[in-house]
């Protein structure tokens, strides 16, 4: 592989792995407080590539505001799903299987609703730039790479920021060790719960804008999240950093085995190796092992 088209890949395959680090977090902030694997987050991801494509290419095409619109609506997505499907079999204390039940159907009824009304066509966003890439002397980089790249550093530097240094993250953090404990101290746990479904709504919702912008949208874009779900677990389940850096490594990963040996065989070497990663390593990069999980 020549220097150039090295180097280019890397930076593609770095911007690619950062949306698969926003999907990982997505998906372990749920882990890390519930215990369960959320795979209504895929639904979120593609209601929200829907939403966009419908805004900015019927309302207003512009990036910044279709984005901001499309990420809030992911959060209150993510907060209704955890009031309506999560929160009452909490409530009555239901065993973890019932949650990852719940999630699956949640994410299927969503993959099904659009594949009846809308069918299998591709919904390509519009064009939101004249100029669709930068050459920077011998090479050429997608302005679609380099935006998905800043934003997806961006709300990563923030989210970090936002746990470390407010009171909701430490009351995050504190319910990830232990959901019960913290309101035994006064700290309402259904609103950091609800608080932690909207932070993988947002996340969920900037991942779906930026999968369709770069790819277009389909009934089945939300199954795009499987690469952040293996990130998480590459990372470990329950960090949130280790998931980060499983995201970028899996992109980069992919990237250049693309350019070497083809798609397909690309996804036959990153599935083989994950399963020879999790034989040596079963928790993770930098995880920790449950003895209940589902």
């Amino acid at each position: 592989m020549e220097y150039q088209i090295l180097l280019q890949q890397i930076f593609n395959g770095i911007s690619l792995g950062g949306v698969y680090a926003l999907e990982a977090v997505g998906f372990g902030i749920i882990f890390n407080i519930l215990k369960f694997s959320n795979f209504s987050h895929s639904g979120v991801v593609a209601i929200t590539a829907y939403l966009g494509f419908f805004i900015s290419k019927y309302v207003y095409t512009n990036f910044l505001v279709t984005l901001t619109i499309t990420t809030l609506a992911g959060g209150f997505i993510g907060v209704m799903i955890e009031k309506l499907i999560f929160r009452p079999i909490r409530l009555k204390g239901a065993p973890l299987t019932l949650f990852l039940v719940n999630s699956i159907t949640a994410a299927m009824l969503v993959q099904q609703f659009f594949a009846a009304t809308l069918g299998d066509d591709y919904y390509p966003y519009p064009v939101f730039m004249k100029q669709t890439s930068i050459n920077l002397g011998t090479l050429t980089i997608s302005k679609t790479y380099t935006l998905m790249l800043i934003i997806s550093g961006l709300i990563l530097l923030l989210l970090t920021l936002v746990l470390k240094r407010t009171k909701i993250g430490i009351a995050l953090r504190a319910a990830s060790t232990d959901v019960r404990t913290p309101s035994l101290m006064g700290v309402n746990i259904d609103f950091v719960i609800s608080v932690a479904f909207f932070i993988a709504g947002v996340l969920g919702g900037i991942t779906g804008y930026l999968l369709g912008m770069t790819y277009s949208v389909d009934p089945f874009i939300g199954s795009m999240i499987l690469k952040g779900i293996i990130a998480a677990i590459i990372g470990g389940m329950g960090s949130l950093g280790g998931g980060v850096i499983a995201g970028l490594l899996l992109g980069v990963a992919e990237s250049l085995l693309i350019a070497e040996i083809g798609s397909s065989l690309t996804q036959i070497a990153i599935y083989s190796g994950i399963f020879v990663l999790l034989l040596i390593r079963p928790e993770g990069i930098g995880g920790k092992r449950y003895l209940i999980k589902a």
